[in-house]
């Protein structure tokens, strides 16, 4: 009886992974098929104003979270926005000064 019951949870907690891992997709695919809006909608039934993220950081983030790009996608992306960043504003550090003397 006991392994009868460890088999049904392990069984269970496998959906339960399952359904989580792929929770995004599956939200998506929810509204789409009921052809809901998926951005947030006022009291009356209009659709509040979008706050989209401004940056490409912001999108990039945004997309990672609904499951849209992977992690190492997001960090990729991540890297060649900061390699981009580093040849357009180069960091100037000042001149190397000699230390002050301890008092």
């Amino acid at each position: 009886m006991i392994p009868l019951l460890c088999a049904f949870f392990l069984v269970v907690c496998l959906i339960a992974a399952g359904v989580f891992a792929c929770r995004p997709q599956l939200l998506r695919s929810l509204f789409a098929a009921a052809g809901e809006p998926s951005g947030p909608v006022a009291a009356g039934g209009t659709r509040l104003p979008d706050h989209s993220p401004q940056t490409l950081e912001g999108v990039l983030t945004r997309q990672l979270v609904t499951g849209e790009i992977t992690g190492p996608q997001y960090r990729q992306a991540m890297a060649t926005i900061a390699v981009r960043d580093a040849e357009r504003h180069p960091l100037h550090v000042p001149p190397e000064s000699s230390p002050p003397e301890a008092a």
